[in-house]
């Protein structure tokens, strides 16, 4: 049974229910795509660590997967920027 601080992330404002799927700023739900949640959640893993794309593709894509890696990646990356621009800073603690 995993901890309820494995499935709660606090970093700012923001707040991340890994279990639910679901990201919130000061408790409202903001919309956010599968992949870019996921990418999210592997970057919370490692506040004020360098993640590499490689790090990134081996925990959002399965080996076996056929996907234009970079852009899926670029995609995920831009709507988390597009959420960052519209909501506040990203603040990732480290």
């Amino acid at each position: 049974m995993r901890s309820e601080r494995a499935e709660i992330q606090r970093f700012g404002t923001f707040e991340v229910d890994v279990r639910s799927g679901e990201l919130r700023r000061q408790g409202v739900r903001i919309k956010l795509q599968e992949q870019p949640f996921h990418v999210l959640t592997v970057l919370l893993q490692r506040p004020g660590e360098v993640v590499t794309r490689e790090e990134l593709r081996s925990q959002n894509w399965p080996a076996d997967t056929f996907v234009d890696f970079d852009n899926s990646l670029n995609t995920a990356i831009n709507k988390l920027r597009d959420q960052q621009a519209t909501r506040g800073s990203w603040r990732f603690g480290g």
